[in-house]
């Protein structure tokens, strides 16, 4: 829902509604959260809540849709270039400068609706047509390229057990140049070290 209101009240009101969206996220699983739960840690009524949003899916679609705008601003470039390392790095990034809240909305595993909703959003902007257009398959890569996502959120699952920047470098190995590339390069650094 789209808010154009210079009212100040209104504009605490939708502050207060999403900071205890905010709150509640990393309090609860999204299906856990109620509109009662909202509007009483927001200190508002479930009309004032009404007036703004139809649901709660509409103040998450609407958060969505600031995400994906973000993140779009951060690697359009990249993708209309179609350098898939440039766009790589700096959605990793930009995952990694999130808060809390956008940290746990795109990676736990409890908002993967979420976090399916804004790749899929994202790889549906004119600046990633380019990568499918060029392809005979454009869903197959569509799919591949959601594994960017999934290796990001499994490392972040998986308690962060290397450094960002090895993470960047291998997850650009594997989607450029596969598992083979993967063991090629490993073997590469091993005859380097030796």
């Amino acid at each position: 829902m789209e808010h154009t209101s210079t009212d100040l009240r209104v504009k605490r009101t939708l502050r207060s509604i999403r900071s205890a969206f905010y709150q509640l996220v990393m309090e609860k699983d999204y299906d856990d959260i109620s509109i009662t739960d909202l509007t009483n840690l927001a200190e508002i009524n479930r009309k004032t809540f009404y007036l703004h949003y139809s649901s709660l899916d509409d103040l998450a679609n609407e958060i969505k849709e600031e995400i994906v705008s973000d993140i779009l601003e951060k690697i359009r470039k990249d993708a209309e270039n179609l350098d898939v390392a440039g766009c790589l790095h700096r959605f990793y990034h930009y995952l990694e400068e999130c808060d809390g809240v956008k940290q746990k909305l795109l990676c736990d595993p409890h908002y993967h609706f979420f976090y399916e909703d804004v790749t899929d959003a994202l790889l549906k902007t004119p600046a990633f047509q380019p990568f499918f257009q060029k392809t005979r398959y454009p869903e197959v890569v569509r799919s591949y390229t959601m594994a960017i996502t999934f290796i990001y959120r499994n490392w972040v699952n998986s308690g962060r057990t290397i450094p960002l920047d090895e993470l960047v470098n291998y997850a650009n190995t594997l989607i450029l140049h596969g598992y083979d590339g993967a063991l090629a390069q490993q073997e590469q650094q091993e005859q380097q070290k030796k």
